[in-house]
């Protein structure tokens, strides 16, 4: 039994906060036409951060859950040491319940209102100021998407810009 433990022990990776590096965690708001709660957690990689995103909002009636691959640059120490730039991909998925839909330019009225489903790829740009003396941070953010709502409407929405503020912990 002790041979297997002790192989079990150097077989399995080690956990993430073995390794020494630490998980910068946010959560907060976002503004914008597809604003709401979101939940961010990045660790150093190169000389930058890589991290995931995850945000609920509510639009039209609905609820959309996005979910975010992040990658932060080096800190625009031009500028200044505590501004970041980043960038960022993924998809969300939800539903609306609207009365019309506008699709290319043109606006279709349903009779009554009506419950669509809707999925969609979604990209992320952002300017973030971090605070190094309060667990804050400020952003100005751009998500553009394009997603295919039911019944068979495709929207294009290439600027989504919104601020941030988040608590960093």
């Amino acid at each position: 039994m002790t041979r297997f433990l002790f192989l079990l022990i150097f077989l399995i990776p080690p956990a993430a906060g073995t390794y020494g590096q630490t998980i910068r965690q946010q959560a907060g708001l976002r503004t914008g036409y597809m604003g709401g709660i979101f939940y961010q957690a990045s660790a150093p990689s190169g000389i930058g951060e890589s991290g995931l995103y995850a945000m609920i909002s509510f639009r039209e009636n609905g609820l959309q859950l996005t979910g975010l691959r992040t990658y932060t640059g080096s800190s625009l120490t031009e500028i200044s040491r505590d501004l970041v730039f980043g960038w960022g991909y993924g998809g969300h998925a939800g539903f609306i319940v609207t009365r019309d839909i506008r699709f290319l330019g043109r606006d279709y009225y349903f009779g009554n209102d009506r419950f669509c489903p809707l999925a969609g790829i979604d990209g992320y740009g952002f300017l973030e100021y971090r605070f190094s003396s309060i667990p804050l941070a400020l952003g100005l953010n751009i998500k553009p998407y394009i997603e295919l709502t039911m019944p068979s409407f495709i929207r294009l929405f290439p600027g989504d810009i919104g601020i941030s503020v988040s608590y960093v912990f």
